[in-house]
C-alpha cells in the first residue's frame, strides 16, 4: 500500500530517509545518458501550443513571452529569466520537413555534405532549401546547466536560429570576454541570466532571446558538475531527442538576414 506523507511540514520519517539514502540509483542501474532525454528551453510564442487551452501541450498559467523547459513544462517569467551555467557549445545543420509539408525533423546533415552546399535561399519563403525540398536549418546549440532556485542544477539545450544567431554570436562573445589573470575562464565560471524580448519585422511579431551576464559560479560542486556534463558530451555520450518539432512557431523572422 502506498501511503501520503500527511505529516504537513515535508519532512520524511527517518527510516524512509535512511533507506533511500542506502539504495540509491537502484532500479537504473543498466540506464546510460543515451536512454535519457535532454530538455530544451523554449519561448512561448503567440502560436504556441502552450497557450492553447484545447492543445495537449497546455500549460496553465504560461503566456507569450515565459521560458519553459520541454520535459518538465517547467515556465520562467518573460521578465526574471531563467539562469544558466553554459556548458558546450555547438553550431548544427538541421533538415526540416517544411510546414507547409507537415513539418517535422528529419534528421543532422554534415555541415560539409553536398546536400548542404547545394542548398539554396528562397527569399519570399526567407528560408534556405536542399535539394531534396526540405529547409536547412542552421542552428547554434549551446548545452546549459540551469540553475534553479533551490541551487540544484538541470541539464537542458538552448537552441538558437534565423535571427537568434544573433544573440548566440553576443552570447559566446561575451563568454570568451570573461578574464582571470589575464586567461580566459571556462564557460561554466559565470551564470547568465536568459529572458525574452518582443522582436519583429515587417512579416511579423515573436519573442527572441536576451543574454546578461549573472555572477560566478556558486559552488565548487556546481562547477564539477559542469565540467562532468562538459567531458560527457566530448566523450560523446550524450545522446540528444529530435528538437521540438514547433519550429515554424519560434518567430517569423528571415534566415537571409542573419548569416551564419
Amino acid at each position: 500500500m502506498v501511503k501520503k506523507n500527511g505529516n504537513g511540514n515535508g519532512k520524511l520519517p527517518a527510516e524512509l530517509t535512511a533507506a533511500f539514502e542506502a539504495d540509491a540509483g537502484l532500479g537504473l542501474e543498466d540506464v546510460t545518458n543515451s536512454d535519457m532525454q535532454v530538455p530544451f528551453l523554449r519561448i512561448i510564442q503567440a502560436l504556441s501550443p502552450q497557450v492553447k487551452k484545447s492543445d495537449p501541450a497546455f500549460i496553465e498559467g504560461a503566456s507569450q513571452g515565459d521560458i519553459f523547459n520541454t520535459v518538465t513544462n517547467k515556465v520562467w517569467d518573460s521578465d526574471k529569466g531563467v539562469s544558466v551555467l553554459p556548458v558546450h557549445f555547438v553550431q548544427k545543420m538541421l533538415e526540416f520537413v517544411p510546414r507547409s509539408a507537415g513539418g517535422g525533423f528529419v534528421g543532422e546533415l554534415s555541415s560539409d555534405s553536398a546536400d548542404v552546399r547545394r542548398a539554396v535561399r528562397d527569399k519570399d519563403l526567407g528560408m534556405e532549401i536542399l535539394p531534396n525540398g526540405n529547409e536547412l536549418v542552421r542552428t547554434a546549440q549551446h548545452y546549459v546547466k540551469i540553475v534553479h532556485e533551490d541551487g540544484t542544477l538541470e541539464s537542458a539545450i538552448v537552441d538558437m536560429k534565423k535571427t537568434q544567431l544573433k544573440v548566440s554570436r553576443k552570447w559566446i562573445t561575451l563568454i570568451a570576454m570573461q578574464k582571470h589573470n589575464g586567461s580566459t575562464l571556462p564557460s561554466f565560471a559565470n551564470t547568465y541570466t536568459l529572458k525574452s524580448i518582443e522582436d519583429g519585422n515587417d512579416k511579423g511579431s515573436w519573442y527572441s532571446w536576451s543574454v546578461s551576464i549573472g555572477g560566478r559560479v556558486g559552488s565548487i560542486e556546481a562547477y564539477n558538475d559542469c565540467k562532468e556534463l562538459h567531458s560527457t558530451i566530448k566523450r560523446g555520450e550524450l545522446q540528444l531527442a529530435p528538437p521540438p518539432s514547433d519550429l515554424a512557431l519560434e518567430d517569423q523572422s528571415s534566415s537571409e538576414e542573419v548569416p551564419f
